[in-house]
């Protein structure tokens, strides 16, 4: 893939993708729990600050990476996801002489990104609400493999796509419109496709 983009392997994608997604889902993790808990919390709404106090209170600093690794993992996976499958979909499309690159197969090739995306995060999704919302005194789960079987146990396998229609309704318009703006965005300033 490094004298044609168009022949980068799948692994390299997926790799390319997995390592950006760690990287940053690491480091906005402390934003990441402030915003479960506060979608998560019942009655009176609280400021920001007050999020801020609780969870610090309820285990320091490190209250604030509660669940990071389930975050990483996601992050991986979503970002691996995304840009393996919207490259792959776009370089086999053209390849096998179904579409010609342009708009609509931007299109075509985001949209089955999205859905892929919302197809391999809606577990994980899952299990990492479950893992942030849990309190540390009162753990349900002792981690993302336990969260994972007992979920699948007391509840079945689709348990794990709770949510899926609007995880791909958020994913479906999201990447689309990424990937159009930046084919768009490459053409304007004469990048050579990934």
């Amino acid at each position: 893939g490094e004298k044609d983009p168009k022949t980068t392997p799948l692994w390299k994608k997926f790799a390319s993708g997995a390592a950006a997604g760690i990287l940053g889902s690491a480091l906005a993790n402390p934003t990441d729990v402030l915003k479960v808990r506060m979608q998560a919390a019942e009655g009176e709404a609280q400021t920001l600050m007050w999020h801020v106090r609780a969870v610090y209170n309820d285990g320091g600093f490190m209250a604030f990476y509660r669940g990071v690794h389930t975050t990483m993992i996601r992050a991986a996976i979503l970002n691996a996801t995304k840009l393996a499958a919207y490259d792959d979909v776009k370089h086999q499309l053209i390849n096998r002489g179904i579409m010609k690159d342009g708009t609509g197969l931007h299109f075509v090739a985001s949209m089955i990104a999205g859905v892929s995306v919302a197809a391999t995060t809606s577990p994980i999704d899952l299990v990492r609400t479950r893992l942030m919302n849990q309190p540390a005194g009162a753990k349900i789960y002792t981690g993302m493999v336990d969260c994972f079987v007992k979920t699948v146990k007391n509840e079945g396998i689709f348990a794990l796509y709770k949510g899926f229609t609007p995880q791909w309704m958020r994913f479906g318009p999201f990447t689309i419109v990424q990937f159009m703006v930046w084919e768009k965005m490459r053409a304007w300033y004469g990048m050579k496709g990934i």
